[in-house]
Formats: C-alpha cells, structure tokens, sequence
C-alpha cells in the first residue's frame, strides 16, 4: 500500500482550544465528562465540544495524548482540538501525535508546559484520506482488544501495537526514509501479539517536526 504525503503544520490541521474553569458546569448527576490532564475530574451538565477531538496537554502532563469522540469538557490545563476532518481523520491525528514526545517542547520552568505557538509550527507528513482509511480500518479493531487487555494487565505496551500495525503497512519506515525524520529510541521487552506474532524490537517515539 503505497501513498504520497504531503506537509501539514499542525495550525492548518487543527485549531487548538483552550479548556475552561469547571466551576459552573459541574454537576455529580452530569453526563458529560469533565477531563484534565490526568483524565476525568468530574461530570458536567453540558459540554464545551461535542466532535471527535484530540486532547493535548497544556500544564502538568504533556506528554501523553488522549482522544474521544463523545461530548466532553476540559478544564485550562488540556488543550482541545478542532480538526480539519478534510485533510486528517482525527483518529489517524491521534495516532500520529502520540508517537511524538512532546516533553522536548517544554516550555514551563518548574510545571511542564506547551504553548499554542510552538504546538502550531510542528510539521507532520499526512497521506491522504483513503490511506489513512486503510491503515485505520486496521487499527481500529486493535483498539479494542488493547481496551480488554488494559483492563487486565495495565502495562500493555500500547504504543508497540500501534507501531507494528503501521510498521506493517510500511507507513513509519516511509516516512522516515523519505523525510529523514529524527527518532528517539525507547526499548521494550519481548511481546506477543495476536497471539500468532512474536517480535522483540525497539519502538521509536517519533518527532514529526521537520527540520
């Protein structure tokens, strides 16, 4: 499966949003989720977006990504995004931003933090809409069976099974052959997959910005 990519900065894929005080939307009989950082901190009884949308962290925690489809509410220190759905599956977005590790854009001093601007210039290569189709109709059913398995062993390696998915459609080698992207490399141990496949190999936290 062979596809071209072309060049993306995050402002023209997203717009990136700021969360806001919880105060005077929280409610314990809320059907909302009201997420930080951390995760859920609370319900809502309204929600301050209501598309599938990639959550990037702003203070605290920023270097864990999430992604959620259902209406939410996020409080100042979580960024949330408003995706150009015309260029990027959101989902594929999330698959892409949680490879990058986002620490070494820290701007913060004593508390971690990101700022919209530096967020804004990252450079990704997206390939268009059909391939990222394909590369999810596979990695979405893996979705659900790493959900199962968190629920059994916390430590599930997440990032190794997407990283195989799409080592297999030879969508990261490409891209870093073709663009000379930077990776970081970070070991894991020996793991089964799909219980047919057993691999022992590096997993790289890739760093999309092009430079």
């Amino acid at each position: 499966m062979n596809s071209d990519f072309k060049f993306y900065s995050l402002k023209e894929l997203v717009n990136i949003k700021y969360g806001k005080d919880k105060k005077n939307v929280e409610d314990l009989n809320g059907k909302y989720p009201i997420l930080g950082t951390g995760g859920i901190i609370g319900y809502a009884n309204t929600f301050l977006y209501n598309k599938p949308s990639v959550l990037i962290g702003r203070k605290g925690t920023i270097d864990k990504v999430k992604y959620i489809e259902e209406p939410f509410w996020t409080v100042d220190t979580l960024f949330y995004t408003e995706i150009n759905e015309d260029i990027v599956f959101p989902k594929f977005l999330y698959y892409l931003l949680s490879q990058i590790d986002f620490s070494i854009y820290n701007e913060g001093t004593s508390i971690p933090s990101l700022r919209t601007d530096t967020l804004n210039r990252l450079e990704f290569p997206i390939p268009d809409l059909n391939y990222q189709k394909n590369i999810l109709n596979i990695l979405n059913p893996i979705d659900f069976k790493i959900e199962i398995n968190k629920k059994i062993n916390h430590n599930l390696p997440i990032k190794c099974l997407i990283y195989i998915l799409l080592k297999s459609f030879d969508f990261l080698s490409n891209v870093i052959n073709k663009f000379k992207i930077k990776v970081k490399r970070l070991s894991y141990p020996l793991i089964n997959f799909k219980d047919y496949i057993t691999l022992n190999f590096n997993i790289r936290n890739i760093n999309f910005s092009r430079h």
